[in-house]
């Protein structure tokens, strides 16, 4: 296979990479899952085991760095219990409950995030990830309730990983195998707070607001210190390439200690406070390329568990999962790398919570929560070498 040729094959999977820059990700809605699937780029000669002419091998070659700036943004606002949306259509087939249409809480979420990562050798590298957290989160008015506005801001959570490609990446293989393993550090707040409008006077305009925590959504942070583990893997046919990865973060601790209402008289012992909640994700597709042009197309899966590996399951949650298609696109030249993705969800649901099994157990009727999704996310990215 010429260096030509498997040129085009290598970029089939730069997109994945420069987009995220690690193994960060962010909530898509309610279902407050903050995990990546991570995706090298095999962008090299995979016969001759040389660096393309653009200098982009898929591994951080023994004593480069590699900076990346991510962006991510979306709009949840689609309502599901299960994996039946609540809206006017399935309410009229006795599918959903009632319409959200009218009461639907809007989140509006901006998550730009920085990482850097340095080749030890050319198998092992570290990288660090961290993500700036900006979202809004609405919640429609009424007759009897004022329109509803809370933010939060900050950092999000810390990840240290080390990643090690089982291959020998400057061998002669057309496919290798990485496995990672890194912490993820407490660093987002999981404690902020805002003003919640409870009134407003109609004839003097006095508002009446009282401070709570925002949703367990837009929280910067989880409170808890995790382990996260991760594959990915590359093999390539011709001039197409099928890549799949994926990785998932161990919380152990329950819970977090803070009060999710502090105004509330009587609240339920089992959502008194929030869930540190593992999570999860993963992306199986193939790509291409063409000159300095990368093009893929994913499955993408993103969610969080209703139990935990480790720990128990107290607290307040929002368990479900999104099934995505991603089609991405990349441009590369001298060691640096754009791209641009947007998955479109065909698939939500929201899933079973702890305090959901034990209503119905309790009742004798199946109960499942609700919890917003978006139709889709729009990721760009920038990375550089040196």
């Amino acid at each position: 296979m010429s260096a030509t040729r498997t040129g085009l094959v290598g970029t089939a999977v730069l997109t994945g990479t420069f987009l995220l820059g690690g193994a960060d990700a962010h909530a898509q809605g309610c279902v407050a899952s903050r995990m990546e699937a991570p995706l090298s780029c095999p962008r090299k000669s995979l016969s001759s085991g040389a660096m393309d002419t653009e200098g982009m091998s898929y591994h951080l070659p023994d004593g480069r760095w590699q900076a990346s700036f991510g962006y991510r943004w979306y709009r949840s606002h689609r309502h599901f219990v299960g994996s039946v949306e609540q809206n006017a259509e399935n309410t009229a087939k006795g599918l959903a409950e009632r319409d959200r249409a009218g009461s639907e809480v809007i989140n509006h979420v901006h998550i730009p995030n920085l990482s850097v990562s340095y080749g030890l050798t050319d198998r092992l590298g570290l990288a660090a990830e961290l993500p700036i957290f900006i979202a809004r989160r609405k919640s429609p008015g009424n007759a009897q309730r004022p329109v509803d506005r809370t933010e939060a801001r900050g950092i999000g959570d810390l990840n240290l990983m080390a990643r090690y490609w089982v291959g020998s990446p400057t061998g002669h293989a057309p496919h290798n195998l990485a496995v990672g393993f890194g912490f993820k550090l407490p660093t987002g707040n999981d404690r902020v707070t805002d003003d919640f409008l409870v009134s407003v006077d109609r004839a003097t305009g006095a508002r009446q607001t009282v401070v709570r925590p925002v949703d367990q959504s837009i929280q910067p942070g989880d409170g808890g210190f995790g382990f996260i583990t991760e594959f990915q893997a590359f093999r390539s046919f011709g001039r197409v390439t099928a890549f799949a990865s994926g990785s998932y973060l161990f919380n152990p601790r329950e819970q977090n200690d803070f009060e999710r209402d502090p105004t509330a008289t009587n609240p339920n012992p089992v959502t008194k406070y929030l869930s540190i909640a593992d999570q999860y994700a993963g992306r199986v597709g193939i790509g291409t390329s063409v000159n300095k042009f990368g093009f893929s197309l994913a499955a993408r899966l993103e969610g969080v568990p209703s139990s935990d590996v480790f720990g128990g399951d107290m607290g307040r949650r929002r368990p479900g999962y999104s099934i995505g298609i991603e089609p991405s696109v990349s441009y590369s030249w001298r060691g640096n790398a754009v791209s641009v993705g947007v998955p479109y969800m065909v698939r939500r649901v929201r899933t079973q919570a702890l305090a959901d099994k034990l209503e119905s157990k309790e009742t004798g009727h199946y109960e499942n929560g609700d919890a917003a999704f978006a139709d889709y996310v729009v990721i760009v990215g920038f990375s550089r070498r040196f």
